[in-house]
Protein backbone atom coordinates (compact mmCIF):
# COMPACT_ATOMS: atom_id res chain seq x y z
CA UNK A 1 0.00 0.00 0.00
CA UNK A 2 1.42 3.65 -0.73
CA UNK A 3 -0.74 5.23 1.39
CA UNK A 4 1.57 6.42 4.33
CA UNK A 5 -0.90 5.46 7.61
CA UNK A 6 -0.92 4.43 10.98
CA UNK A 7 -2.56 0.93 12.02
CA UNK A 8 -4.51 2.79 14.53
CA UNK A 9 -6.90 3.18 11.80
CA UNK A 10 -6.70 -0.14 10.51
CA UNK A 11 -6.28 -2.74 13.73
CA UNK A 12 -8.04 -5.71 12.42
CA UNK A 13 -6.23 -6.02 9.37
CA UNK A 14 -2.41 -5.78 7.79
CA UNK A 15 -1.72 -2.48 6.31
CA UNK A 16 0.83 -3.77 4.42
CA UNK A 17 -1.79 -6.05 2.72
CA UNK A 18 -4.11 -3.41 1.93
CA UNK A 19 -4.24 -2.43 -2.13
CA UNK A 20 -5.00 1.43 -2.88
CA UNK A 21 -7.05 1.04 -5.47
CA UNK A 22 -9.21 -2.21 -4.87
CA UNK A 23 -9.72 -1.35 -1.26
CA UNK A 24 -10.12 2.30 -1.70
CA UNK A 25 -13.65 2.03 -0.28
CA UNK A 26 -12.50 0.38 3.14
CA UNK A 27 -9.35 2.73 3.45
CA UNK A 28 -11.21 5.94 2.90
CA UNK A 29 -14.08 4.88 5.36
CA UNK A 30 -11.79 3.92 8.37
CA UNK A 31 -9.80 7.19 7.81
CA UNK A 32 -12.65 9.71 7.87
CA UNK A 33 -13.80 7.79 10.61
CA UNK A 34 -10.91 6.62 12.88
CA UNK A 35 -7.88 8.99 11.07
CA UNK A 36 -5.78 11.37 12.63
CA UNK A 37 -5.21 15.03 10.86
CA UNK A 38 -2.17 13.52 9.38
CA UNK A 39 -3.79 10.84 8.28
CA UNK A 40 -5.94 12.58 6.02
CA UNK A 41 -3.53 15.01 4.78
CA UNK A 42 -2.10 11.58 3.04
CA UNK A 43 -5.87 10.26 2.45
CA UNK A 44 -6.39 13.92 0.25
CA UNK A 45 -2.96 13.08 -1.69
CA UNK A 46 -3.52 9.97 -3.02
CA UNK A 47 -7.65 10.40 -3.38
CA UNK A 48 -9.34 12.72 -5.33
CA UNK A 49 -12.55 14.68 -3.03
CA UNK A 50 -15.17 13.09 -5.81
CA UNK A 51 -13.65 9.91 -4.82
CA UNK A 52 -13.57 10.70 -0.98
CA UNK A 53 -17.29 12.42 -1.29
CA UNK A 54 -18.94 8.92 -3.16
CA UNK A 55 -17.48 7.10 0.04
CA UNK A 56 -19.03 9.35 2.28
CA UNK A 57 -22.33 9.00 0.43
CA UNK A 58 -21.78 4.95 0.58
CA UNK A 59 -20.30 4.06 3.55
CA UNK A 60 -21.89 2.39 6.65
CA UNK A 61 -18.63 2.58 8.26
CA UNK A 62 -18.64 6.16 9.28
CA UNK A 63 -20.72 7.73 11.47
CA UNK A 64 -23.48 10.26 11.96
CA UNK A 65 -21.40 13.02 13.23
CA UNK A 66 -18.35 11.73 10.19
CA UNK A 67 -20.64 11.97 7.37
CA UNK A 68 -22.23 15.37 8.78
CA UNK A 69 -18.62 16.66 8.75
CA UNK A 70 -17.17 15.52 5.48
CA UNK A 71 -20.81 16.68 3.43
CA UNK A 72 -19.93 19.84 4.72
CA UNK A 73 -16.17 19.89 3.98
CA UNK A 74 -17.21 18.39 0.50
CA UNK A 75 -20.11 20.11 -0.46
CA UNK A 76 -22.61 16.72 0.04
CA UNK A 77 -25.89 17.50 0.50
CA UNK A 78 -27.00 15.90 3.87
CA UNK A 79 -30.36 14.43 1.85
CA UNK A 80 -27.21 12.27 -0.14
CA UNK A 81 -25.65 11.05 2.88
CA UNK A 82 -28.56 8.92 4.81
CA UNK A 83 -26.34 5.57 3.96
CA UNK A 84 -24.41 5.80 7.62
CA UNK A 85 -28.09 6.41 9.05
CA UNK A 86 -29.47 2.88 7.87
CA UNK A 87 -30.53 0.19 10.50
CA UNK A 88 -27.37 -2.24 10.52
CA UNK A 89 -24.52 0.65 10.70
CA UNK A 90 -22.83 0.15 13.99
CA UNK A 91 -22.55 3.81 14.20
CA UNK A 92 -26.29 4.80 13.92
CA UNK A 93 -26.50 5.89 17.90
CA UNK A 94 -23.43 8.38 17.34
Amino acid sequence: MALNLRNTCFWDVDVKELDKEKDKFFIISRVLEYGTMEDVVNLLSEYDSAEIAGVVRRSRIIGRVTANFWSLILNIPRSEITRCLEAGNSHQRR
